[in-house]
């Protein structure tokens, strides 16, 4: 027969786990900022760049016919410019003895509708000018091209997504956490971040105060500096511990048993005296079932309240060959290493 020495806590240990979405913190959707057919594609999916290298490139057929028609038109504007300047000049010369006043305000009139002219057809030459070259579309960084949703040919309209770019660098995990447990992240400190395969350290960088209304909670930023093994966009879970204030003890699964009204029961083991009938190796002890509220339970122990008291010998090994009032006999060493596990015991009990 095997027994542990419990002893009660003022409080418990609880490990929670929160889902979040895994994304590479530097990430780009490229697009054209014109709309357009594309005639060339430089680059696919999978391929390295670096900043500022060609992508790919739309038909400029058309804007090259608008800027001939733009630089004749500027051209004209500049002619009826000059034409306009030189007659204000020559009447300014011969005001006010050979011109009146009122050509001399005409000319100037004309020409500063010419000058007019000539900016205005130099600042649509201009914008054609910013969109040829926007008609190129270069890499913003240095990364690796994730996927490309269009080819040599497609129609694209302005700032449509055409190229994915991942910069590298550390990865980022959203997670949602219910507000409750707000207080508990700390921007700065270290959590532990997992996918189901590959754990990892992540840290908290930001706190986005503002309850989700689908879900209840609050969105929590980590950066993950080792991504090692992580791929964006899939899920992982991030593991915080809470502190449960509320008395109790430890006990093995091993040593509950069921009983009424959604109940759990222990059976301990009370010697017959206050210091034990001994035969020099054993003590003899009465066998006796309590009942315990299960309040907290993990893989290999749970955490119960209940008439069950500091001290108290459980037993763990097979509880349900033994019945209330039984006597037994349990080796004084047993019971020596066990108190002596709860002597050495903290914070929370260790059950070997």
């Amino acid at each position: 027969m095997a027994i542990d020495v419990v002893e009660e806590m003022p409080e418990y240990l609880v490990t929670r786990t929160f889902a979040g979405r895994l994304r590479a913190s530097n990430v780009a959707d490229l697009g054209f900022e014109l709309p357009g057919r594309i005639s060339r594609v430089y680059v696919d999916a999978g391929d390295a760049v670096r900043r500022g290298a060609p992508l790919a490139r739309i038909d400029t057929d058309e804007l090259d016919s608008q800027k001939s028609e733009l630089l004749a038109v500027l051209n004209e504007a500049n002619a009826q410019f000059i034409q306009t300047s030189g007659r204000y000049q020559r009447l300014e010369s011969l005001a006010p003895d050979f011109a009146s006043v009122q050509q001399l305000d005409d000319a100037r009139a004309a020409r500063d509708s010419a000058k007019a002219r000539v900016d205005q057809a130099a600042g649509t030459l201009k914008r054609l000018q910013t969109n040829q070259r926007n008609s190129l579309l270069v890499a913003p960084f240095s990364g690796e091209i994730v996927s490309r949703s269009a080819d040599k040919g497609a129609v694209v309209g302005a700032g449509q997504a055409v190229f994915r770019l991942n910069g590298g660098g550390a990865m980022e995990a959203e997670v949602g956490i219910p507000a409750s447990f707000r207080d508990q992240i700390i921007v700065g400190s270290e959590y532990t971040i997992t996918n189901g395969q590959q754990e990892g350290i992540a840290v908290a960088n930001r706190i986005i105060d503002d309850i989700n209304p689908l879900t209840s909670t609050v969105t929590v930023r980590f950066i993950v500096a080792n991504s090692s093994g992580f791929v964006a966009s899939e899920t992982v879970r991030v593991t915080l511990k809470e502190t449960i204030q509320g008395k109790g003890l430890w006990v093995r699964n091993s040593a509950l048993v069921e009983s009424l009204r959604g109940l759990w029961a222990v059976y301990v083991v009370t010697p017959e005296s206050p210091a034990g009938r001994s035969d020099g190796k054993n003590v003899t002890g009465i066998v006796k079932r309590q009942d315990v509220e299960v309040l907290h339970s993990e893989a290999d122990r749970s955490f119960v309240r209940g008439t069950l008291s500091s001290g108290s010998w459980v037993i763990h090994n097979s509880p349900f060959r033994f019945v209330p009032g039984q006597r037994v006999s349990v080796e004084k060493s047993t019971v020596l290493a066990r108190q002596t596990e709860r002597a050495l015991v903290t914070n929370e009990i260790e059950i070997q």
